[in-house]
This record gives C-alpha cells, structure tokens and sequence, in this order.
C-alpha cells in the first residue's frame, strides 16, 4: 500500500464530518446541473476518486446507474456502507488505480470527478483512460480547484497539485482528443490556509466531450 492510498484510508471514516465537503460537493452538483449533464438519460457513470461517495450519491439521483472508483479501500467501505443502509440497487464500487495503468472496465456516458485530480501525479494518463472508457459522445465533467499555491490544505502530503490553470487543463484534455471543453466556476470557498489566512479559492467545473 502506498502512501497516498494509507493516508485516505486513515481519514476516511471521518471524512464526512467536514460540513464544507457536504457544501462543496453539493455545489459542484448544481453546477453540473446548470451545464446540462442530466437533460439525457445517463445509463452509466462513473465518479473518479469517488472517496466515501460525496459525488457518487448525487449522481444515484441523477444517472441510472452508477459506479463510485478509488484507490482507497478504506475510503470506498465507507461508501459500500452507505450503499447498504440505503438499499441502493443503481451504486457499485470498483478498486481500481488507473495512473498504475489498471484498465477501466465498462463503458460510461458520463466520467465525474470532484476534487480528486490535484491528488493525482500523472493526470493525463489517467485522463486517457478515462477517455478511452467513455462511450463515443460521453461527457466528462471534472471539478476541482484553481490554481492556489499551495495554500489551501493545511497538510499538503499527497498533494501533487496546488490547483490548476484552466487554460493549461483545457489544453491538455483537447490533445487527448476531448471537444467541446468548456468551464465555469462551481464554487468559492472561504476558509483559512495554512497560515491561518481566510481567503478565497475557486473551484471550476470543466467539461467536455469524447466524440
């Protein structure tokens, strides 16, 4: 087990304790409604980096299926345990690191994220299988933080990315062959960086299409 994946596991049953998750992700939620992910049905989803399922329940009540995928163990238990009490028939969860080059199983319309890429080293590889596992008009729609420098995570271990600038993802997903990429803001959070100084971050919601 590496580091990353024995930190999450460490945190994950009190992950959802933090109000401003439950807020964020619901906001990034919203945003994906106003981009107009959901006007089609969504036979298949997938959140990436799904954690204990923040993401992955908002999208139970808007695709017909959905699968919630990480690395942490720990993390995705907590999420089959919310699976359970609920008795919810349209949720899987799948173990599966694909920056370690693990394929992705399945077809999906539509590939979501909410604040997991800034944890990830190689993002355009892992941005690959993600494409390669959209069907042919598949939406992506990925969430998270503008560039900070470094200021927003009290503990920036595991960190591999202080944000990132719009322009410079927006590149990136084109090469890979993505359309129709596109973005907005989804959320503005207030809170203290590790030097204890309340400021402003921005989340951004971009999406894009496999044609």
């Amino acid at each position: 087990m590496n580091d990353d994946v024995a930190r999450f596991d460490a945190r994950a049953a009190a992950w959802d304790a933090n109000p401003f998750r439950r807020k964020l992700t619901r906001d990034i939620a919203t945003a994906m409604d106003a981009a107009g992910l959901f006007r089609e049905p969504v036979a298949e989803a997938l959140d990436f980096g799904c954690g204990t399922g923040l993401l992955t329940l908002e999208l139970a009540r808007r695709c017909d299926r959905v699968t919630g995928l990480d690395t942490s163990p720990g993390m995705l238990a907590e999420l089959d345990a919310k699976i359970e009490a609920a008795g919810l028939e349209n949720v899987t969860t799948l173990l599966v690191d694909l920056e370690a080059g693990e394929p992705l199983p399945g077809r999906y319309e539509l590939a979501a994220s909410a604040m997991a890429f800034h944890h990830v080293a190689g993002p355009e590889a892992v941005l690959r299988r993600l494409f390669a596992g959209l069907a042919g008009g598949g939406r992506l729609a990925l969430a998270d933080l503008d560039s900070e420098g470094g200021l927003f995570h009290d503990d920036n271990a595991g960190v591999h990315h202080f944000g990132f600038d719009r322009f410079d993802l927006a590149d990136m997903l084109a090469g890979i062959g993505f359309t129709g990429i596109d973005a907005r803001t989804a959320a503005t959070l207030e809170k203290p960086g590790k030097d204890g100084t309340v400021r402003p971050f921005t989340v951004f919601l971009m999406t894009a299409r496999r044609p």
